[in-house]
């Protein structure tokens, strides 16, 4: 749970002034934090004042006072879908995936025709790894709503976590046949043709950059597969586009500096392991690395350093630990 600095400290002070009263809170010091309660002070029977105030808080991973909120918001609305959803968000991150599954079951009963509801359930019941009871709620929609996207690509998901590749293909195939903007659809089809050896897997990897161009996963999956196909040079550029977007995503920079080491361009992957360093400090891979191309580069003090930092963060880094005795 985060800083207790969050926690809710409410201190109502009633001074009667004829028909009057005043509410005063104990300031927190987060200005956002304090006028939700303040709202909720103002208006205490407002549920969406208490779903508010506990999206925030959830947001803080200041779970139990979270569900506290969400307590209170559903005493004074039971009906509300949102609710539950929240409320089994809040409970699956708070370790307690039974009781946000009873909260995602409580919201189907109450609607039973609600698609986010029942995709909600279905994807609970997958991460709890009940299987054929995600694959029921899903075939629930279908029945409602045969072409629904997010349903077939739920039930890729579940086809693909019981290792049944074929009928995972096939969900998602007809996923992105009823919405082709479905990036991630597109994506895990890649990797699944890609696992099987099929050089048709580049063609999901582009059709997913080609829905989202500025997507960092659509063209991460997109270089990390020319990567491993010898197109080095294709695959930098696509990293220097996802570095475009975002200076710091690491992955791309420890990325760019394997392919500088394997075409012994030390001083270059040099830099990109730096500016991983940098930006991580505590990131065992990029002292590792850094340290590496150090060796290549011949600076062997500086090899040396690096590997011990990268030990000192993960003493059972094995290649590290290789790396160094090799050089002492």
């Amino acid at each position: 749970m985060k800083n207790a600095f969050y926690l809710l400290v409410l201190l109502f002070i009633a001074s009667c002034k004829g028909d009057s009263s005043q509410k005063e809170i104990v300031k927190t010091g987060d200005a956002i934090l304090d006028q939700m309660t303040q709202d909720i002070l103002d208006k205490p029977l407002k549920p969406d004042l208490y779903f508010t105030r506990a999206q925030y808080l959830y947001e803080q991973e200041n779970y139990e006072q979270a569900l506290q909120d969400m307590q209170k918001a559903l005493q004074i609305d039971s009906i509300k879908a949102d609710y539950y959803h929240l409320t089994a968000d809040i409970l699956l991150d708070y370790y307690q995936s039974d009781n946000a599954l009873k909260a995602m079951q409580k919201a189907v009963a109450l609607h039973p025709q609600r698609t986010p509801s029942l995709l909600k359930l279905s994807e609970l019941q997958m991460i709890l790894k009940q299987y054929d009871p995600s694959i029921k709620t899903i075939n629930d929609i279908l029945f409602y709503d045969p072409q629904n996207a997010e349903a077939y690509f739920m039930l890729g998901m579940n086809f693909k976590e019981l290792n049944d590749i074929p009928k995972a293909i096939n969900s998602f195939q007809t996923a992105v046949e009823n919405d082709p903007e479905l990036v991630d659809a597109w994506i895990i089809l890649g990797d699944l043709y890609d696992q099987q050896k099929d050089l048709r897997a580049i063609d999901f990897y582009n059709n997913a950059v080609s829905v989202a161009p500025k997507n960092i996963q659509a063209l991460h999956s997109k270089a990390f597969y020319l990567q491993n196909h010898g197109k080095i040079d294709e695959a930098i550029s696509i990293y220097d586009q996802i570095i475009d977007i975002d200076l710091h995503y690491k992955e791309a920079h420890l990325n760019k500096g394997i392919l500088f080491i394997e075409t012994k361009n030390y001083e270059n992957a040099y830099e990109e392991f730096n500016i991983v360093c940098k930006s991580n400090p505590v990131y065992p891979l990029g002292y590792y690395y850094r340290g590496v191309a150090s060796q290549l580069k011949g600076d062997i003090a500086s090899a040396k350093n690096d590997f011990q930092n990268c030990l000192n963060l993960n003493p059972e880094f094995q290649r590290a630990q290789e790396a160094l005795k090799s050089i002492q």
